[in-house]
């Protein structure tokens, strides 16, 4: 926390820096009347100027107050912000850190200052961050990256302290970083996301115990007695094409569709799609209706009941053989 100044300290100061630059500048002597009249207007002149003085003072006075006030309170919350804030010059040495950078990378801020950063990043993660910072400055754009910190120092329990203990343990940070306005420093934002990677390493081993699970379950039950049956002749052998089963499951989605729209969408000839439309007709899993339109025969197709149910049953067959 910075000290405020007293304002009304720096007035004698002041008054006798200006009196010496007075008396530097050569005075030229004007002649003026010395009438009553002009006296009086002169010192009704000089009051006025010196109201306008106090006035503009205590304006003054009063603007310092709020910034200094402002200062304070982004000081405040630079210093307590829960993530870490660093200020890097170009090089990447550390200029400025808040608290949380100091507990983050586990050394007392007063020992930050001047250290390079990548210093307290791992080895394997020193040329991502490096990578990063030069894309930043050539670029003039955000970059960010992760990054392992070291793993022979640890957070210092109480950041404003002098110990300078240092136990194993293991960070991922997330690393963003801006170029400041005059592109001399980097404005650097440490965000700790340990958990977060703790997390998506058991998820990602849940996953494949689940998987795992499930693939020795679709092979036989749990104990391995009764194993499944694998019978290819399961499979619709009406469906079982790659046209039929795609130009069917179009069908199930919207219902009902023109040839045109058919081959358009399952990307065929007009010759094969006739053939294997043809054959699920003869199976009854759908119906034509033909009719003119704008004086040109137009075939409409629609999938039926049965032919619902076929699909259904053989996308659960295959779910079946795949174990998922």
């Amino acid at each position: 926390m910075m000290k405020k100044r007293n304002p009304s300290a720096d007035l004698p100061g002041l008054r006798r820096q200006a009196e010496e630059h007075l008396n530097a500048i050569p005075q030229e002597l004007t002649a003026f009347s010395s009438s009553p009249d002009e006296m009086q207007r002169i010192i009704h002149e000089l009051a006025v100027y010196q109201i306008e003085l106090e006035m503009q003072q205590d304006e003054l006075l009063q603007a310092r107050a709020e910034l200094e006030e402002s200062l304070d309170c982004y000081t405040d919350l630079y210093d307590f912000a829960p993530l870490g804030y660093l200020t890097l010059d170009r090089e990447g040495t550390i200029r400025k850190a808040n608290l949380a950078s100091s507990k983050l990378l586990g050394v007392n801020r007063a020992h930050l200052k001047s250290e390079y950063l990548g210093r307290f990043i791992a080895e394997e993660s020193l040329a991502a961050f490096n990578t990063m910072l030069g894309r930043v400055f050539s670029t003039r754009e955000h970059g960010s990256c992760e990054a392992m910190l070291q793993s022979d120092r640890a957070p210092s329990a109480d950041p404003f302290g002098t110990s300078n203990e240092e136990v194993l343990y293991s960070h991922t940070v997330r690393i963003d970083a801006v170029l400041s306005n005059d592109s001399q420093e980097y404005r650097v934002v440490l965000s700790d996301i340990s958990m977060q990677k703790q997390v998506e390493r058991e998820n990602k081993a849940l996953l494949a115990r689940l998987i795992q699970a499930r693939r020795r379950e679709s092979i036989g039950q749990p104990d391995g007695s009764v194993p499944r049956n694998f019978n290819h002749q399961l499979l619709d052998k009406v469906i079982h094409a790659r046209i039929r089963f795609a130009a069917l499951s179009y069908l199930y989605a919207v219902e009902q569709a023109s040839f045109v729209e058919i081959k358009k969408q399952i990307k065929t000839t007009d010759g094969n799609l006739s053939v294997h439309l043809r054959m699920l007709e003869s199976a009854d899993y759908l119906i034509c209706d033909k009719n003119i339109q704008d004086g040109k025969p137009q075939s409409t197709y629609r999938i039926t009941a049965k032919g619902h149910d076929a699909l259904v049953s053989y996308k659960q067959c295959l779910t079946f053989f795949l174990g998922i």
